[in-house]
């Protein structure tokens, strides 16, 4: 894409500090029809992320916003809420979460340069750094990622960090659309944002949260009760002192808790590790006992252990090869085309029925079944064999019929 110019400066910023700026700035996106979008959060030391900066930008004008200050920024959530405007993230679900929390509504029309980029050849994920090297030839010098957004008044050095993460993604949204129009592509793109239009996404779901604590997937369904029952108690005491959820309760306390069926107020308030006053401890020590008399059909359901036997090991090795290449070889990022998860999906649908008919894992729909869906088929059903080559410094794998018997 030609040779790699010196950095240029990010256009100056223009600090908001007035209700009528924001205004003006919103009526100019409505008029160019899009605009980009970034925030700065400090989510380390309380249970709700504070924003701390909005950056946006449309094609000529970059504003720094101050959620700290008096302003009311309602203009720009029903921005992004709207339809007929598109908005420019980079990697923007966290920053499109804090728009439902906000504005109680979901993202419409979005952009996602780092999904766009995977599509159109480049690395998944990729960071903006790379992104705005790659497409515009620009070298952004990025250093402030461990700052403190809260404090005020912000540095000059830190405005035009602010500045340079969204002052160059309408061009770079440019580029990418071009690139996937030329690919016939434009209509991969719109399958993935759609994603963020799902409340889905940005919901907190208790289930879910069960799930990914460590250590979980040991526990029967009344030790999970505990841990379930814990878990929403946990969160409820976080967001009430506006602390993480794990700084109140770690993890591996409600594990052992669970584990070892502690249920009174001596037992829980010697574990080590423990961070809860006397009367955290007993309201604790309800939620526990809640749990344990729980009646049967109350209780979650275990997930089955994951053990992944030598034959799924091979087909799951024997599709990644055969995926790999294909992105390889067709300017899609592995990354996004594919990950362990939806391979073993589509193994393990396979090794259970012993037959193609019927399959339905995320690999086998959308632009990805349309993509590779027949391919992996046919190799799942032994129409294909591999063949395994070597051209230049680069391995190939071809798919070729299986010869008839």
């Amino acid at each position: 894409m030609g040779g790699m110019s010196r950095a240029r400066p990010a256009p100056e910023p223009v600090v908001v500090q007035r209700q009528d700026q924001i205004d003006e700035f919103c009526a100019l996106c409505r008029t160019e029809g899009r605009f980009a979008f970034d925030t700065e959060f400090v989510m380390e030391d309380r249970y709700e992320t504070e924003v701390c900066l909005i950056q946006v930008a449309t094609s000529s004008q970059v504003g720094l916003l101050d959620p700290l200050g008096k302003l009311d920024l309602a203009g720009i959530w029903e921005l992004i809420c709207d339809p007929k405007i598109e908005t420019i993230v980079h990697a923007g679900q966290e920053d499109l979460a804090l728009c439902v929390r906000f504005a109680g509504k979901v993202p419409q029309s979005i952009f996602d340069v780092q999904i766009a980029a995977g599509l159109a050849g480049l690395d998944y994920p990729i960071s903006l750094q790379k992104l705005v090297q790659a497409t515009l030839h620009i070298r952004l010098h990025k250093a402030k990622t461990l700052t403190d957004w809260r404090r005020r008044p912000l540095t000059a050095s830190q405005l035009r960090y602010a500045a340079e993460d969204v002052c160059h993604l309408p061009a770079v949204g440019d580029k990418l659309h071009a690139k996937l129009k030329s690919l016939d592509r434009l209509g991969w793109a719109k399958e993935e944002f759609q994603a963020f239009e799902q409340a889905g996404l940005y919901e907190r779901a208790v289930e879910d949260r069960l799930q990914r604590v460590k250590g979980s997937g040991s526990l029967d369904a009344r030790q999970l009760a505990v841990v379930r029952e814990a878990l929403h108690w946990r969160e409820q005491l976080a967001q009430a002192r506006n602390r993480p959820a794990r700084s109140v309760l770690k993890d591996y306390v409600l594990i052992e808790i669970a584990r070892q069926g502690l249920s009174t107020y001596a037992e829980i308030r010697d574990f080590r590790g423990l961070n809860l006053g006397d009367r955290d401890v007993h309201a604790l020590v309800k939620v526990v006992r809640g749990a344990l008399d729980l009646p049967a059909d109350r209780l979650p359901t275990p997930k089955p252990r994951e053990i992944e036997t030598p034959g799924e090991t091979i087909l799951i090795t024997l599709l990644t090869a055969v995926l790999r290449n294909h992105a390889a070889g067709h300017e899609i990022a592995y990354g996004l085309l594919a990950t362990q998860k939806s391979i073993r999906e589509l193994v393990r649908q396979f090794m259970a029925q012993g037959a193609i008919a019927g399959l339905d894992a995320d690999l086998l729909r959308g632009w990805r079944g349309r993509v590779v869906g027949k391919m992996l088929l046919d190799v799942l059903a032994g129409r294909s064999v591999l063949r395994v080559g070597q051209t230049g410094a680069r391995s190939m794998v071809d798919l070729l019929p299986a010869p008839s018997r």
